[in-house]
């Protein structure tokens, strides 16, 4: 029992500092850049934290770690989706599917994704922060998804959702990091058609490819 409980008083207490979201995203954006322009062993948080204009203990209290500031810093990135309330519900599991792009770098992102790659291969550390982050994001998207399209009807009850939501992001994972291939709208149509639509609803696709 406190003081407080014995007297009848009450104590109010002083929120803490409220987090400067904007800080974060000035954070993210010089390590995207710098990861671009330098790749993994160039960037330093010295140097994100001077492009970003904030000190090094203010980079230091979001990222404990150069290796979680660059995986958040892809994972983060500005227009990839993160859950299926980024994606919009389009009453077709394979327009839902086309529409999270899968990761694709846009052409100003190729350099960013090539130098996490790099980092991927060559650091255990990395590799490991990656998958748990980039990979699970993708996972719990592609699971989202395939629920929302059971809800619809489109997918059949009886499969394993958790099984199929993590072929996908398997494959893309498997192309990108061992392959060293690029990941490309051919690329992506034929696995949804030929892989991801079966597995999910018995039947494969029948609709157009995407269009170009």
């Amino acid at each position: 029992m406190s003081v407080d409980d014995l007297t009848g008083t009450t104590t109010t207490r002083k929120a803490g500092r409220r987090r400067d979201v904007s800080k974060d995203d000035a954070i993210l954006l010089a390590a995207r850049e710098l990861l671009a322009e330098r790749g993994f062993d160039g960037m330093t948080m010295d140097a994100v934290a001077d492009r970003a204009g904030a000190g090094k203990a203010t980079v230091y209290r979001r990222w404990s770690s150069k290796v979680q500031l660059t995986v958040d810093a892809v994972v983060c990135a500005r227009g990839v989706a993160q859950t299926v309330d980024d994606i919009p519900d389009t009453g077709s599991l394979r327009s839902d599917l086309l529409a999270i792009r899968y990761g694709r770098p846009r052409t100003d992102d190729s350099e960013l994704m090539s130098g996490l790659m790099s980092a991927v291969k060559e650091n255990p550390e990395v590799a490991a922060v990656f998958h748990e982050q980039f990979v699970r994001t993708r996972v719990n998207l592609m699971r989202g998804l395939l629920e929302r399209a059971q809800a619809r009807g489109e997918v059949r009850q009886d499969i394993d959702l958790d099984m199929v939501a993590a072929v996908a992001p398997a494959m893309i994972a498997y192309r990108k990091m061992v392959a060293g291939q690029r990941i490309d709208d051919e690329f992506v149509v034929q696995m949804i058609d030929t892989v991801i639509l079966p597995l999910a609803t018995g039947s494969p696709a029948t609709a157009a490819p995407l269009d170009r």
